[in-house]
């Protein structure tokens, strides 16, 4: 799912490989989590997420001629209400060694973007308000050797060491919960930030601190999470988290599916960070590198061909807070597509700045943040399953996966943003938020009305925010 980075995790705890110890209690068990309940007024144009297809309906059928257009084609009101609750289980305990342990899942309940309808039974789906597990780890951890995480859960520069991300005002500003008020355009509503790259399953390292300095390190096979193998019907195909190839591989890169669905492989994080004080000025600096094979797709022979480029990111990130102020700033380039996707060999490299500021006086917090950013966008590249060739076409083509065809629009894609917030701490763990978001992507090769031609070009967001957070 989404996720918002509300602050730099600060850890400090460490992992041991020691003789075994009894516990000097049994691990304790808390409830936490929050429930988020918004009012949006919502303007934004490029509605429409796909291209028609042809589908038979029948005459009978109000304003049926035996064929319909199906595809978002439509007219949104301006108003919405949106709810999010999330509830957290932690587990703690600690031994007589000082080794600390536990766990931690979550849940969430507005996974879903939309309702999921069982083909052929309009009344039998998923519902978007069921429970879904985002995150589930376990961690072992002693002061003087570092942490261990292993679990479903972020990567150390997927949100639990990054700095620069100014985002505990309002509901995250740029990075906040505008993204829910939105329909999918041009993906004009997910945000490359750290949490994006996901809770694909993972084991992390994260030593102590040493004058000042830490460092972590973050490893997953591929982007799948939880259990089993994402192949359905065991068949081997995008959503097989452990298939290194198959035919389709140049079509999963495309982010806009959103979510655990991807071509990387073997994905890996570094992270290393600098915290102190300077004459009563809080300092935080993180430079990191984020890695990963790809899926290779294959041909009618089955033969494997590399049509995609792994992740090969740097991101740097620093921040200061002093007298209330908190500023930062982050940067990252390198080969990746928005929302952390795979490009196509010969693409274009990413690139992004985001910076805010934020300021806490007593029971108010205000701030503001933006981003911009340059990525490669709908690739519009075709696999041959024949000869193994990628083309870049000249015209837009539709959206299928199966065929190993990318997106709809061409490179490049620009992405920027601004966000502004403020809280008020009506009591402990209450908090009343108002927040506008102004948020735009462009990109080039697509013309403006989905319904003459496939994704837009432009797609432009402005989102009023006014609610309520209680955090337990």
């Amino acid at each position: 799912m989404r996720k918002i980075l509300l602050g730099t995790t600060a850890v400090v705890a460490a992992v041991a490989v020691s003789a075994p110890a009894f516990a000097q209690g049994a691990p304790t068990v808390r409830i936490g989590g929050s429930i988020q309940a918004y009012w949006g007024y919502i303007q934004q144009n490029g509605a429409q997420s796909e291209p028609g297809t042809a589908a038979a309906v029948p005459n009978a059928v109000p304003g049926g001629t035996g064929a319909l257009t199906t595809g978002s084609f439509g007219r949104l009101g301006k108003h919405d209400i949106v709810t999010i609750p999330q509830f957290s289980v932690i587990v703690s305990g600690k031994l007589a060694n000082g080794i600390t342990y536990g766990g931690n899942i979550d849940l969430t309940f507005n996974n879903q973007e939309s309702r999921t309808v069982i083909p052929g039974n309009r009344n039998v789906g998923v519902s978007r308000s069921a429970p879904a597990v985002d995150e589930a780890w376990i961690f072992v951890a002693h002061p003087r050797f570092g942490q261990v995480r292993f679990g479903d859960e972020d990567g150390v520069m997927g949100g639990l060491m990054n700095s620069g991300w100014i985002t505990g005002f309002g509901t995250g500003g740029v990075f906040g919960v505008w993204e829910n008020f939105q329909t999918r355009a041009v993906a004009n509503r997910t945000q490359t930030a750290p949490g994006g790259l996901g809770d694909n399953s993972k084991i992390v390292y994260m030593s102590p601190q040493f004058f000042g300095f830490d460092f972590g390190a973050s490893f997953a096979p591929n982007f799948g999470s939880m259990g089993q193998h994402g192949c359905i019907a065991d068949v081997v195909n995008t959503f097989c988290d452990r298939a290194y190839a198959f035919r389709g591989a140049t079509g999963a890169a495309i982010p806009v599916r959103g979510g655990e669905l991807g071509a990387r492989r073997n994905e890996y994080q570094l992270a290393a960070r600098w915290r102190g004080n300077l004459a009563g000025v809080g300092l935080s600096a993180t430079a990191g590198y984020i890695g990963s094979g790809t899926a290779r797709d294959l041909t009618d022979t089955n033969r494997q061909v590399r049509t995609l480029n792994g992740l090969d990111v740097w991101q740097f990130g620093a921040q200061a807070s002093y007298m209330g102020f908190t500023v930062g700033a982050a940067y990252f380039f390198g080969n990746t597509n928005f929302f952390w996707g795979n490009t196509i060999r010969g693409a274009r490299n990413g690139q992004q700045l985001t910076a805010g500021i934020s300021y806490t006086s007593g029971p108010i917090t205000v701030g503001a943040n933006f981003m911009s950013g340059l990525f490669e966008g709908g690739d519009n590249s075709t696999f041959s399953t024949a000869t193994g060739a990628v083309t870049r076409n000249a015209a837009p083509t539709v959206f299928n996966p199966a065929a190993g065809v990318g997106a709809n629009t061409l490179a490049s894609q620009r992405r920027w943003g601004m966000g502004f917030g403020a809280n008020y701490r009506l009591a402990p763990g209450l908090d009343l938020i108002a927040e506008y978001v102004f948020h735009s992507v462009r990109e080039q090769g697509a013309d403006l009305d989905a319904g003459r031609a496939g994704i837009q070009s432009r797609g432009v967001a402005n989102v009023f925010i006014l609610g309520s957070r209680l955090a337990f």
